[in-house]
């Protein structure tokens, strides 16, 4: 990982975690440098294409009343927010590169964003070591326009102190105000896009006052 992405993801999580300090007893998970990643998976009329970023910001925080151990199915007391550098997602290819930056908008919004509204276990886990499967519901905000989401996610728990999130989504360009890139003669690019993440978070330990 560069030096510069390390940087990047660690200034993008004292971003989010500054304006919000955790409710008293509530746990603070952060993202870890280099322990992400996002893809984005589209179609065109000559290939299939997909870009992706190994660095994804943010937090979530948990409700010390959800019991990790033993996690009961219904709703569950979260809070999270991610933050994906737009220049980070990239392809091998620079020129969709650029036709996709022009897409989202970047030099007016540089960052793609998602904060939870809700999250719901839909069943106890088999095994100890097995994933939560969740459905949460959330605000996606993608070229200056914020949609709301739904999607399920899995948590694991990789180590006492880490856990990982992981899932996938499929969302369309026009809901977002942008336009598929299309160019006379050469190609077109289909509206419907899928989103794929994996995102590794720690314990934040906390300070002595």
């Amino acid at each position: 990982m560069k030096i510069t992405q390390f940087f990047a993801v660690g200034a993008l999580t004292l971003l989010l975690a500054a304006p919000l300090r955790a409710a008293e007893n509530w746990v603070r998970y952060v993202a870890q440098p280099g322990g992400g990643q996002v893809k984005v998976e589209g179609t065109s009329t000559l290939h299939d294409w997909s870009v992706e970023s190994k660095l994804i910001g943010g937090y979530v925080e948990l409700d010390p009343a959800f019991n990790l151990e033993k996690p009961q199915p219904g709703k569950v007391n979260a809070r999270v927010a991610v933050l994906i550098p737009v220049r980070q997602l990239r392809s091998d290819n620079t020129g969709m590169d650029t036709i996709m930056y022009e897409t989202l908008k970047e030099k007016d919004h540089r960052r793609i964003e998602y904060r939870l509204t809700e999250m719901t276990l839909k069943e106890a886990p088999k095994s100890a070591d097995a994933p939560l499967l969740f459905d949460a519901k959330g605000e996606l905000a993608v070229a200056g326009v914020t949609n709301k989401i739904q999607m399920p996610v899995t948590m694991t728990r990789v180590a006492p102190d880490k856990l990982k999130f992981a899932g996938t989504v499929s969302v369309k360009m026009t809901s977002f105000e942008m336009k598929p890139p299309t160019k006379l003669g050469v190609f077109s690019t289909g509206d419907e896009v899928k989103l794929t993440f994996d995102w590794l978070t720690a314990k934040r330990e906390e300070t002595a006052k």
